[in-house]
């Protein structure tokens, strides 16, 4: 007797898979959240109405003590307990009316029946529970709950038998409070096996709000946490142009260290596909395949395939490789589960490291597909050699760089070439607690070996380049009364000069060279251009001031910056990398005033960027990001972006977007979002929807309105919600982020 009750403990452990039924809240050891202690009450979840709390403790009593009104041993060695009947042991304990039963063989308990362990409960009208031989222990009219997951139900009857597999007979299971049932999960016969961590049952429903929304005719699930075989919980949405779109995903473990998913695709006006996850664990890493094929019924067949795979050999050496490609030529599956995505080139690449701290070492081998043959294919590498190594003390910080790149133009209808490249960077740290002076020189040199076919001739080149800089600041800071509590503020003044002399680059290309966005930070850099290729010439001043505002906890709760950069002479050198110096091609005194703001609040959190053209008069840079509650569960998110005269006019925009989530009640709330674009004169973007959340469920219904990768508008109806502990179904717009995934959370109580 003592070990099956103990083992009992186990069992209930998986109750959380089980399918049960309706009970009353006192059965369940129910405490309304104005009767939990403060501590419990904070423990809970928003929308949670009170808490399973168990009040069996285990004993230190050894061996099996029993208690009655009346207990009676007759003849044949059967021993009765009659009137509030009790079997006490130090993990668990049996209760009911009455019970009978021989010792280490069985016991028939009757009436009231309550078996308790940690964290567990069941209680039944008559329970068998049989201690040796094959007889299987026997619940009628059962009710389960697991205190610590707050899973519950019931079931007409519930077996075990000696090798621990369970069956239930006509059941549900649900984790919603006793007194807001929102799901069930139906079964009319379960079979739970603990050893192999899986179990089956037939004829499930899943029923929200008393109505049947998914019915499987058989189902298998895990009851631990091993990866088990079976259907993973379909998804489905409506569109204007889609129609109805759904999908099942089902899981295949194959062996412990590989496994599938593999997910049919339906969507009714456009047509059918399937696609395919593979991962494989190694001891040193993980590889993934993945295949998305969608045959469409205007396009014909579209597929997308990656092979992804990371290997770490030890804390030195790793390698890996990327495979991408698009075999159906610019084709592209309409409804795809794969993280690959549409693009102009896919990858394939392969490297191996070795990475000794500050001795770092990589060889890359890249090159590309180009699904469209109008796109201009990007240069590969064959190979590329990265070295850098990195020694810093408290005063000198020294680094160097060293890059061979074997670039090849695909189309041969250019230029290609290798490019070796050696950077230094050394500075000297000089400064204190209440400032810095950092005096740096940055050394480049690149060489060319260049072959260009429009005139079939090779060629080489080389440059070489010093730059010199000086950081510098001062912090000064000081403390202020708040509220009666201390805050701090800083404010520290910056100043940095930068001397980067011209040099002729007309014999220089362009593999990989680009311009930055200007903002505050970018005014400080030691260089002008990103990559390897152009070395800008510039003599500049760059003053910055920032000021920040810490509370009591150091917490920053305020940040100001701005900045301006002060060019002493002209600047030669371009992106092109044609240069003349007699021409420049900028010859401004000053940059824009760059400005940053920062706050984060209990209520609100701010970010702005503001880029100011004093000579001009004018904004070319504005970027906000606000998120406000002004009173609790109302929430607003405000964004908007002005970015003009940017070097290509197809970066330029001008845009705005609100939205919002108002509370209802204490479960609903609705949520809106509006972008507006100014230079479309049009809104992009149109949702409305509205969210209901209790402490087992959470739904989502909206409508959207939006523009799409086509540049045409698309509208929808879409529906999702999450049953907690169990999985979540339906399907968001992936098209297009919005407020309503905001709101969704991922699943998570509460925005």
């Amino acid at each position: 007797m003592v070990k099956h009750l103990r083992t009992y403990a186990l069992f209930f452990q998986s109750l959380f898979i089980l399918p049960l039924a309706q009970a009353q809240v006192d059965q369940w050891d129910w405490t309304p959240k104005e009767s939990l202690t403060t501590e419990q009450r904070a423990q809970l979840s928003r929308y949670c109405q009170g808490s399973y709390i168990s009040n069996w403790k285990a004993t230190d009593t050894k061996g099996t003590n029993l208690a009655a009104d009346l207990i009676v041993r007759d003849e044949n060695g059967v021993i009765h307990l009659q009137g509030e009947a009790e079997i006490i042991q130090p993990q668990s304990t049996l209760s009911a009316d009455d019970i009978e039963g021989i010792p280490d063989d069985y016991y028939l308990a009757t009436g009231n029946v309550t078996l308790r362990s940690e964290n567990q409960l069941i209680r039944s009208s008559t329970g068998y529970i049989a201690n040796s031989g094959d007889a299987p222990t026997v619940f009628k009219d059962a009710k389960f709950l697991s205190h610590q997951s707050g899973a519950r139900g019931e079931a007409k009857s519930l077996s075990r038998n000696q090798d621990g597999v369970v069956f239930i007979e006509e059941g549900f299971f649900t984790t919603c409070e006793p007194n807001e049932e929102s799901w069930k999960l139906y079964g009319s016969s379960i079979k739970l096996d603990p050893k192999n961590g899986f179990g089956t049952a037939k004829h499930v429903q899943i029923r929200i709000a008393g109505l049947t929304v998914f019915y499987f005719p058989w189902l298998r699930f895990p009851i631990d946490d091993s990866r088990q075989t079976g259907l993973l919980f379909p998804s489905f949405s409506y569109s204007g142009s889609d129609g109805v779109s759904f999908s099942a995903p089902f899981y295949w473990n194959i062996a412990p260290n590989y496994d599938a998913t593999i997910t049919p695709q339906f969507i009714q006006k456009k047509g059918q596909g399937v696609d395919l996850e593979f991962r494989h664990l190694s001891p040193y890493g993980e590889t993934v395949y993945e295949q998305s094929t969608f045959s469409d019924n205007d396009e014909g067949e579209q597929t997308l395939l990656k092979l992804k795979s990371t290997q770490k050999f030890n804390q030195y050496f790793s390698a890996g490789f990327l495979l991408e490609d698009n075999p159906t030529k610019d084709k592209y599956p309409e409804a795809n589960s794969t993280s690959i995505g549409e693009k102009d080139h896919y990858e394939r690449s392969a490297y191996f490291a070795f990475n000794n701290g500050n001795f770092l070492n990589k060889l890359t081998y890249l090159t590309y597909q180009t699904p469209n043959d109008k796109n201009d294919e990007p240069f590969e590498w064959l190979p590329r050699i990265d070295s850098s190594y990195r020694i810093a003390t408290s005063f000198l910080d020294y680094k160097l760089d060293v890059q061979y790149t074997d670039f090849y133009d695909p189309a041969e209808d250019n230029f290609d070439g290798q490019r070796t490249v050696f950077n230094q960077n050394i500075k000297f740290d000089l400064g204190n607690d209440w400032g810095n002076f950092t005096p740096g020189f940055l050394t480049q040199y690149r060489d060319y070996d260049l072959h260009s076919y429009t005139t079939d001739s090779d060629s080489s080149t080389s440059v070489g380049h010093l730059t010199s800089y000086v950081d510098s600041s001062l912090l000064f800071e000081r403390n202020f009364l708040n509220n009666q509590t201390v805050w701090r503020q800083t404010i520290e003044p910056r100043l940095n000069y930068l001397y980067s002399p011209f040099e002729s680059q007309n014999q220089i290309p362009d593999f990989d060279a680009s311009e930055p966005t200007m903002t505050y930070s970018q005014a400080f850099s030691h260089t002008r251009f990103n990559g390897n290729d152009r070395i800008g010439d510039t003599e500049q001043v760059t003053l910055g001031l920032e000021s920040r505002l810490y509370d009591e906890n150091n917490n920053e709760k305020w940040a100001f910056k701005a900045g301006q950069i002060f060019y002493l002479e002209d600047r030669y050198v371009g992106i092109d990398g044609r240069t003349d110096k007699n021409t420049a091609i900028d010859d401004s005194k000053r940059s824009d005033l760059l400005t940053s703001a920062n706050y984060n609040g209990n209520r609100y959190s701010l970010t702005g960027n503001l880029n100011y053209n004093l000579d001009d008069s004018e904004v070319n840079l504005a970027q906000l990001v606000a998120s406000l509650e002004p009173v609790d569960d109302i929430k607003i998110n405000l964004s908007y972006l002005y970015s003009i005269n940017n070097t290509d006019p197809d970066d330029d925009a001008k845009q705005a977007s609100i939205g919002t989530i108002f509370p209802i009640n204490q479960n609903w709330s609705m949520f809106t979002q509006y972008t507006y674009d100014f230079l479309r004169e049009d809104g992009t973007k149109e949702i409305a929807g509205l969210g209901y959340e209790n402490c087992c469920i959470k739904v989502s219904m909206s409508y959207q309105h939006w523009l799409n990768d086509d540049n045409e508008f698309d509208r929808g109806v879409f529906l999702q919600f999450i049953l907690r502990s169990l999985s979540s179904a339906g399907r968001a717009n992936n098209k297009a982020n919005n407020i309503a995934d905001s709101y969704w959370n991922q699943g998570k109580v509460g925005y």
